[in-house]
């Protein structure tokens, strides 16, 4: 049988160790008064639908309707200015005569950018600029986001993406029909740098069955040129490359972070090409090499 003395220990034993546990509680919880954080709200698919009543998806029309289509929306899983930037990659709203445009002037525009303090991108803090997404989009429309546009250039090389918040990320199977295909496009067959080219981004959303990354490939090994026509884009999330050289893990190489994204038409050159060309839709040349 313990003793008084025996007794008197274990009791102060047990009230220390409900005193230490009562403290590791509150340290857990939030402050007196103050509501508990925020969780993400849990991901619903939903439809891809876009703003406008004709969109200007790119043909012919897949076989079989995209799975992709039934399972992410517009902003896909982003929200606040990630969301605006994912509707604005996702945008196949782009209507008019479409203005051609060169290598150099995206890397002007990139300039103009660049000038301009109030537009943050990249993928962290730098100086007095903040990182991206922008969380204002207006002076990037201003200097021609949302336009129609269409580059003559030639593919360096194309890229199956992985999963990424335009496209719901880890909430769609982790395959290449529900990823963008990331394509380098350069001024010369001759150029081998990234550093020197620009990026075009094929959507999964309503892609016809020949735009693979495969096929983009076999367009890059013949140094044939291509024509790309889709909507102007600047991607916030990133840096260019800087003095020739990518800017690190994160960043892919490109000379400029204005895009044409997503790409509404590939045509591919298969004659009189330094001249007018004769242009061909990406699924009839594929035809052709059979």
């Amino acid at each position: 049988m313990k003793s008084t003395r025996q007794w008197h220990y274990s009791l102060t034993g047990v009230f220390l160790i409900a005193i230490v546990c009562g403290l590791i509680a509150i340290s857990s919880s939030p402050a007196f008064g103050q509501a508990p954080a925020k969780t993400a709200p849990p991901f619903k698919p939903t439809k891809f639908k876009p703003v406008c009543t004709q969109p200007s998806y790119p043909a012919p029309a897949p076989a079989k309707s995209p799975e992709i289509d039934a399972q992410c929306g517009l902003a896909g899983s982003g929200a606040g200015p990630e969301g605006q930037q994912n509707m604005a990659k996702n945008n196949f709203c782009a209507t008019g005569a479409p203005q051609t445009i060169t290598i150099d002037d995206l890397k002007n525009l990139q300039a103009q950018v660049e000038k301009n303090p109030a537009i943050n991108f990249g993928n962290e803090n730098k100086g007095t600029r903040k990182k991206g997404p922008t969380t204002n989009r207006a002076p990037l429309k201003k200097l021609g986001e949302g336009k129609l546009v269409t580059l003559k250039a030639f593919v360096l090389i194309a890229r199956q993406e992985g999963p990424e918040s335009v496209n719901c990320e880890k909430n769609v199977p982790d395959q290449p029909a529900f990823h963008d295909i990331h394509i380098s496009l350069v001024a010369s067959a001759d150029v081998d740098d990234e550093c020197a080219g620009v990026v075009a981004e094929m959507s999964p959303h309503h892609r016809p069955d020949a735009w693979t990354h495969g096929n983009v490939e076999k367009v890059s090994k013949l140094k044939l040129p291509v024509r790309v026509t889709g909507h102007l884009y600047f991607d916030s999330s990133h840096f260019p490359c800087s003095n020739g050289q990518g800017s690190g893990e994160g960043n892919p190489k490109r000379v400029s972070l204005w895009e044409i994204h997503p790409i509404y038409k590939f045509e591919v050159c298969t004659g009189n090409c330094d001249g007018a060309g004769t242009w061909v839709p990406l699924d009839e040349w594929v035809k052709q090499q059979k």
